[in-house]
């Protein structure tokens, strides 16, 4: 019999989720992969229970790859976090134009 996965309500999970996607030219996949996670760790350093995701989707559109960060924090993410992740995001050069959208759980 296969296993089913867990589905996650917001009792059980982290409601609030802050999704940032943008584009990266594929012939520069080595050389933004560490800046990203170098980006990454810098902001788990500086809010400890964030939790930070890098995915991409899995198909490459016109040399372009669709990055997705997503950041999640225990507490919920304040404006704070969410502004300094922006600001820090400009400091350290990464990918334009970067899309915002946050989602909760459904009520």
């Amino acid at each position: 019999m296969a296993r089913l996965g867990k589905i996650l309500n917001r009792d059980a999970s982290v409601a609030d989720v802050l999704c940032v996607y943008y584009k990266v030219d594929a012939a520069r996949h080595a050389d933004w992969l560490p800046h990203v996670q170098q980006f990454q760790f810098a902001l788990l350093a500086r809010w400890p229970g964030l939790v930070c995701e890098l995915l991409q989707r899995p198909e490459v559109v016109a040399g372009a790859e669709t990055w997705m960060e997503t950041y999640r924090h225990a507490d919920g993410l304040n404006a704070e976090m969410t502004d300094a992740i922006a600001q820090a995001a400009a400091a350290a050069a990464l990918p334009v134009p970067r899309h915002t959208e946050r989602f909760v759980a459904l009520r």
